[in-house]
């Protein structure tokens, strides 16, 4: 077993702008409100390395590349998906944006012999926002959610926000929130770098610190230099002419932390070199901690993760699933168990979503907030306190529901604000895209809108991939014009500029024709009757249907939507498009995740156990030895 020098860099552009003479890449100039601590600043040198992606970032080109599941990144067209066109999760012979039929094992089917022994790239990312606040919680217990502050992660599901120059908002807030948590820190300075020695012990008291609190902040252990240019700082800002007291240079220290790219970026080495194992880098004990927490908890690593790093056990598949097991029984996997299925699908859009208040008056901000909040406690049920299925989280006749949402589903008898189980009509409802926040995302701002639906299930459910619509599509006609959405849309898709696409959205989209623009039953639209019926192929069979109901049962028990279901659980836990060289996890997921009738706590330990988790391609440029 070999190892590898740290990856080799060349020179490039700094994380966030030119570093001037008198500042860091992330610290603000001097000025006489704030010391001139940048020259210290730990991690400036580390800073203008970790600019390289190139040389990290062998899946595409270098950028906050954001975007999920099968419509590529703006940063990286085509990407790891393969060549446009492609279809992820199917055969590489399909029609270009028709959803192939992925061998029963699960995963893509790319065609050649699977390698077992592969895995694919890990690229150099940065904390997003939610991973921002989970982490300054768990480190300070500061539950402020300082990050909701910063510039809008890219993409409209997925985010795959990867290293590359940041904005200069991005780099004002970063600095904003580090000052801002330092400032409240200082007040439990006694607590979080306690110092019982007094005076004569403050500097060994203020390198303890940096080494322990440092340790959990850059989510491995630092070595003697970090530690001394932490002091160094330290010391600088104790002496004159700032002669700050100790909790004012804990602070400073504290703020410098919080802006080092170690903090920042995902990039949590161990003490020692990584390991190469034939053509792949394995990855560490402190890696793998990063890897897991930010995967099931969007935060950083507990003591528990931080002890089996140290200790050398975090290096076996079996030791990873074991931790999995244990971080899924936490409340935070819950959260992030429903923050995924709101990126998936893009719930999280219907607290912004408008619409014509002339059609929907009820749709105010207690009501978006109620769907959004049913979409949670419904997943969180079924994964957590159900039987933990897919075909149940697609199927069941049961919600959350609270007063506002009470009238959407005709139910007499729930009042108040807080969310209730509650069985839906059978005959009308059937699981996660049936229930409002779905319904109401992929609805129009006046009525239904069977191309939304269409494309989201078809991209989201079926892993298929859409060409680029034309810029000639005339609109559909609107209800003024006379007609049911189903006439009106129908007629819209007989274009010939639009007849391509529409003919793979259209008949997924009609099978929602029951449900207005905020997803309340119906059975007449626009004076004419619903016709929610129609056909589609699926696993390689078309599939007829008379509504969404019988629509979910197809993609419930399709191989395709299975498959599909794994490969973004794989993407979000990766935070990147899978790869060829995935294709080995990708199977092996699929089969666990098929033992227990596809019981999605299962899944996600297959993932945390999988090659690809535990393992990397090297960077581009790296000298491995």
């Amino acid at each position: 077993m070999a190892r590898t020098q740290s990856r080799s860099l060349p020179t490039c552009s700094p994380l966030l702008r030119p570093a001037l003479p008198t500042e860091s890449p992330l610290v603000r100039p001097v000025s006489t409100a704030r010391p001139r601590w940048s020259q210290l600043l730990i991690g400036a040198a580390l800073a203008a390395q970790l600019a390289c992606v190139g040389s990290i970032d062998s899946i595409g080109n270098a950028g906050n590349g954001s975007g999920g599941g099968p419509n590529g990144d703006p940063a990286n067209p085509g990407g790891a998906m393969g060549p446009a066109g492609s279809t992820p999760g199917g055969s590489p012979n399909a029609m270009p944006g028709t959803p192939g039929s992925p061998p029963s094992s699960g995963g893509p089917s790319a065609g050649g012999p699977v390698d077992p022994n592969a895995a694919g790239p890990l690229p150099l990312r940065r904390l997003d926002s939610r991973e921002y606040n989970n982490t300054v919680r768990d480190l300070l217990g500061d539950a402020t959610r300082p990050g909701d502050k910063f510039p809008p992660d890219l993409g409209t599901e997925f985010t795959f926000r990867r290293a590359g120059l940041v904005s200069s908002l991005d780099y004002s807030t970063i600095e904003d929130a580090a000052e801002t948590l330092a400032l409240a820190a200082e007040k439990n300075v006694g607590t979080l770098a306690p110092c019982p020695g007094g005076v004569p012990a403050e500097e060994q008291c203020a390198r303890d610190f940096a080494k322990t609190f440092g340790q959990r902040a850059y989510r491995r252990p630092l070595d003697n230099r970090e530690i001394d240019s932490l002091v160094a700082l330290y010391k600088e800002v104790r002496n004159a002419p700032l002669s700050l007291p100790y909790a004012g240079g804990i602070r400073v220290m504290l703020q410098g932390m919080l802006q080092s790219p170690s903090f920042i970026y995902h990039w949590e080495s161990g003490p020692t070199a990584p390991l190469v194992e034939g053509k792949l880098v394995k990855l560490g004990g402190y890696e793998n901690a990063s890897q897991l927490s930010y995967f099931l908890w969007r935060s950083m690593p507990d003591a528990t993760l931080f002890d089996a790093a140290a200790a050398n056990k975090l290096g076996t598949q079996a030791e990873l699933e074991a931790q999995a097991k244990r971080m899924l029984a936490d409340p935070k996997a819950r959260a992030t168990v429903s923050e995924f299925v709101e990126e998936w699908l893009g719930l999280y859009q219907v607290t912004e979503r408008q619409k014509d208040a002339k059609v929907y008056p009820e749709f105010k901000d207690d009501l978006k907030a109620a769907m959004l909040e049913e979409a949670r406690a419904f997943v969180s049920n079924v994964v957590f306190d159900g039987d933990g299925r897919l075909g149940t989280l697609l199927t069941a006749t049961f919600s959350f529901v609270n007063g506002p949402l009470a009238g959407i589903y005709g139910l007499k008898d729930v009042t108040g604000t807080a969310m209730k189980q509650s069985p839906l009509t059978a005959t009308e409802r059937s699981g996660l895209l049936t229930q409002t926040a779905f319904l109401a995302v992929t609805g129009g701002t006046d009525g239904s809108h069977p191309v939304k639906r269409g494309k989201k299930v078809f991209e989201r459910l079926l892993c298929g991939e859409l060409p680029p619509p034309p810029a000639d599509v005339p609109n559909p006609k609107t209800a003024a014009d006379g007609g049911t959405t189903r006439q009106r849309f129908a007629e819209h898709g007989t274009n010939a500029c639009a007849a391509g696409c529409h003919a793979l959205m259209d008949p997924l989209g009609f099978a929602f024709e029951h449900y207005d623009g905020i997803g309340r039953y119906r059975v007449m639209d626009n004076g004419g009757q619903v016709d929610a019926s129609d056909s589609f192929e699926i696993d390689g069979v078309k599939k007829s249907y008379g509504n969404a109901r019988e629509l979910v049962g197809h993609l419930a028990s399709s191989q395709t939507v299975r498959n599909c279901f794994a490969q973004q659980w794989v993407e979000f836990a990766l935070r990147r498009h899978h790869a060829d060289a995935d294709r080995a996890s990708l199977q092996a997921i699929g089969a666990a995740f098929a033992r227990d009738g596809h019981n999605i706590r299962d899944l996600l330990v297959a993932v945390a156990g999988s090659r690809s988790f535990r393992y990397r391609t090297p960077s581009e440029g790296e000298v491995l030895r």
